[in-house]
C-alpha cells in the first residue's frame, strides 16, 4: 500500500470472481460478524493453549475481545487475554528507532511524505526483558491446561510461534485501512504523541503494514496460521479455515480474474472513465482509477452464497506460484511485479504535473523499496489538442531548467514549461515508455492506461504543479530536491523518439488476428504489446502471466483453452490477469466492432 491519501468510499460492485469450488468448502466458512465471535468463542471453550489474533493495522481487536469476553461470561467461562502492546518498547524507543525510517528533513521533503521501509520482524518492537517475561507465562499456560489469547499486531510474531497452538488472523483490505485512519479508528504502533493524518498514512505505510504483511506471508508459507478473517466490514465478516482458504486461492488462479479498483478524486481528474463505467453520481471527478497495483487494491471472491473481498496481495502470497509462475515468483521475490491504473484528465482542469520517479538503486537505497519505479503511458482516448510530455527538449537546458524549478518552490514563480520540456502528441494507441529518471507528465484532456514496474506509485517528485492548490486548499509539494538527484538528462527528445515512443512493430499473427511489440527497451523489465482482432485471438501464458486491459471494442471473453468454462467477460476498460497456471487461452469478441486488447508481460529475457 503506497500514499492512497483519500480512497473514494464508493465500492465497486461489478468486478466479482467466481472460482470453481467444492460445494463442502463454504459450508466450513463462518459468515457474519456475530457468528465469527461464536465461533472463536467456542474454539476457546473446547481447547487450551495459547490462541494469537493477529491482523493488519485498523483491524479492529478491542471490538472482538469485548464480544469474546461477553460470549463467554455468558457461559459461565472467563478468558484470558494479553495485549502484545504490552510488551512493546516504548514510544520513545521505538521513535528513536524508527527515525531512518521516518526522517524530519523538510528541506528535502518539504511535507515529510518519504521514509524506508522497515525492514525488521516484530520482535524487534518487543522489550527483550517483557518478551521473555512472556513466554514464561506462556509455558506457565501450557503446564496448566488453561487457555489464554494473545492479541494485537505482533501476537503471532514468529519469535512466539513455539508457544502459539491457534493463529487467526484478522484481515483488512488497504482502502479500509485509510478509511478507518482517515475516521481515526487506528492508532500506529507504539505512536505517542498526536500526528497529523499524513505522518500517521506515511507510519503506517512505512512501518505497520511493512510488519504485518511480511508476518502474513510468514503465516501462509509455514501453514501456521490456523483460521483467516475478512474483517473488512463491521457485520460481514467471513472467518475460513486455512485449507479452505487454500483451496479457494488455488482455485481462483486457474482462471483469468479483475481486481477490485479503488477511485481518487484529483485537482487534475476528468470524467471519462466515470461516465464509461456509469458509476454513481458521488464523485467530483476521477484522477486516478487504481484497477490492479497490487497492495492497493483487492479482489471480490464469490463463495456461492455469500462474496468476500480480500487484499489482493493477500491473494498474491497465497497462490504466487500460479499467478506468476515458479521462475517470476522467485525473481521478484514473491511480488508481483506490475501495477496498473488509469489517469484521467478527460476534460479536466489542467495537465498532471511536472514529474519524475527515481531509478531502482535510488529506490532501494534510499527508501528501502524492492525494486525500481519505471512506468509506462498507454494512450487510451483524447480530445483535441491534447498531448504527453516526456523528456527534455534540449539536454543543455536542463540545468537551467532546475534551476527555474528551485526559483518557483522557494518563491511561487511560473515556468514556461514548454520550452524544456519535450512534448508529443497523442493518439489512443501510442505507447511511451518512462524508466525512472525521465522527466514526464500527462497532458489534459485524455485518459492514459498508466503501467509501472515494482514499486507503488508512492514516488512522484512533482517538478512543477503550475502553482494550483489541491482539493484541501493547500498548495501542491514540490521536490526539487529528489528531482535533481534523479533526473536523467540526457533523455531528450531524441532519444525519445528512438527509444520510448516507437512505432508499433508486428510480431505475431494468427487467423484473423495480430500482434503489435509498441513499448520494450533495455531499461524497463516488461514488455507492452497490442493485440488486434475482429473475432478471436489467441495466447499462451509460457510461464509469463499476461495483464490484458480491453482498450478499445465493446467486449471480449477471456478464458481457457483447455477448460472454457474458466472465463471472465471485460467490458471496455476492463483489465484482467490471465494467470501462469491457465497456459494457453483465448480471447472471444462478442461485441460488434473491432477489438484491440493491451498485454503486458515481463519480458522473456528476466
Amino acid at each position: 500500500m503506497s500514499f492512497m491519501f483519500n480512497p473514494h468510499p464508493y465500492d465497486d460492485p461489478k468486478p466479482v470472481n467466481k472460482p470453481v469450488l467444492d460445494p463442502g468448502i463454504e459450508k466450513g466458512i463462518v459468515f457474519s460478524y456475530k457468528s465469527a465471535m461464536e465461533k472463536i468463542a467456542s474454539l476457546l471453550s473446547a481447547s487450551s493453549g495459547v490462541f494469537a489474533i493477529d491482523g493488519c493495522p485498523s483491524a479492529e481487536f478491542d471490538r472482538l475481545e469485548t464480544s469474546v469476553r461477553e460470549l463467554a461470561a455468558a457461559k459461565g467461562n472467563t478468558v484470558e487475554f494479553i495485549h502484545i502492546s504490552g510488551i512493546y518498547k516504548t514510544s520513545s524507543e521505538l521513535d528513536s528507532q524508527f527515525e531512518e525510517n521516518l526522517p524530519e528533513d523538510r528541506v528535502k521533503d518539504p511535507v515529510l511524505l518519504y521514509g524506508k521501509l522497515y525492514k525488521g520482524k516484530y520482535e524487534t518492537i518487543f522489550d527483550q526483558d517483557k518478551l521473555e517475561a512472556l513466554k514464561k507465562h506462556l509455558e506457565e499456560i501450557h503446564s496448566s491446561g488453561t487457555v489464554a489469547v494473545l492479541i494485537g499486531q505482533g501476537s503471532a510474531a514468529e519469535v512466539l510461534w513455539s508457544y502459539i497452538d491457534t493463529v487467526i488472523f484478522l484481515d483488512v483490505t488497504p482502502k479500509v485501512i485509510m478509511l478507518r485512519t482517515i475516521g481515526g479508528r487506528y492508532r500506529t504502533i507504539g505512536q505517542g504523541k498526536d500526528l497529523t493524518l499524513k505522518l500517521v498514512q506515511r507510519r503506517i505505510y512505512y512501518i505497520d503494514l511493512e510488519l504485518a504483511v511480511h508476518l502474513r506471508r510468514a503465516l501462509i508459507d509455514s501453514g501456521k496460521l490456523s483460521w483467516y478473517v475478512a474483517s473488512d466490514h463491521d457485520d460481514t465478516y467471513a472467518m475460513i479455515p486455512f485449507d479452505g482458504f487454500t483451496a479457494i486461492a488455488k482455485s481462483l488462479a486457474k482462471q483469468p480474474f479483475r481486481c477490485k479498483p479503488v477511485y481518487i478524486e484529483g485537482v487534475w481528474g476528468g470524467h471519462y472513465v466515470r461516465n464509461v463505467r456509469k458509476l454513481p453520481d458521488v464523485f467530483r471527478n476521477i484522477a486516478w482509477v487504481f484497477d490492479l497495483i497490487p497492495l492497493e487494491v483487492s479482489i471480490l471472491i464469490d463463495l456461492g452464497h455469500h462474496i468476500i473481498d480480500i487484499p489482493y496481495y493477500t491473494f498474491v502470497q497465497m497462490a504466487g506460484k500460479e499467478i506468476m509462475g515458479e521462475h517470476i515468483k522467485e525473481v521478484f521475490d514473491g511480488y508481483f511485479p506490475i501495477r496498473f491504473n488509469y489517469d484521467d484528465t478527460f476534460h479536466s482542469s489542467g495537465n498532471m504535473s511536472i514529474q519524475c520517479h527515481p531509478p531502482k538503486e535510488y529506490c532501494m537505497s534510499h527508501f528501502g523499496e524492492h525494486g525500481t519505479q519505471d512506468e509506462g503511458y498507454y494512450i487510451v482516448a483524447t480530445g483535441h489538442g491534447a498531448k504527453t510530455y516526456c523528456g527534455f527538449k534540449d539536454s543543455s537546458k536542463v540545468e537551467e531548467f532546475l534551476s527555474l524549478v528551485e526559483k518557483s518552490e522557494k518563491e511561487g514563480t511560473t515556468i514556461a514549461y514548454d520550452e524544456y520540456v519535450n512534448s508529443i502528441q497523442s493518439i489512443p494507441g501510442k505507447q511511451f515508455l518512462i524508466p525512472g529518471g525521465t522527466i514526464h507528465a500527462s497532458g489534459r484532456d485524455q485518459v492514459i492506461l498508466e503501467i509501472g514496474s515494482l514499486t507503488v506509485g508512492s514516488y512522484t517528485f512533482k517538478l512543477y504543479d503550475y502553482l494550483r492548490l489541491d482539493l484541501d486548499g493547500k498548495p501542491r509539494p514540490i521536490h526539487s530536491y529528489y528531482g535533481r538527484q534523479v533526473l536523467a538528462h540526457e533523455r531528450d527528445s531524441a532519444f525519445v523518439d528512438a527509444r520510448l515512443c516507437t512505432a508499433p512493430k508486428l510480431i505475431d499473427s494468427g487467423d484473423g488476428w495480430q500482434e503489435y511489440l509498441v513499448g520494450e527497451d533495455p531499461l524497463v523489465y516488461y514488455s507492452c504489446r497490442q493485440l488486434r482482432f475482429e473475432k478471436r485471438c489467441q495466447g499462451n501464458v509460457k510461464d509469463r502471466f499476461h495483464v490484458l486491459a480491453l482498450v478499445d471494442g465493446e467486449k471480449v471473453t477471456v478464458r481457457s483453452v483447455k477448460n472454457p468454462e474458466l472465463c471472465y467477460h471485460l467490458d471496455y476498460l476492463d483489465i484482467v490477469v490471465v494467470p501462469n497456471d491457465i497456459g494457453e487461452y483465448e480471447i472471444i469478441n462478442d461485441g460488434q466492432q473491432p477489438v484491440v486488447v493491451y498485454k503486458v508481460q515481463v519480458k522473456e529475457s528476466i
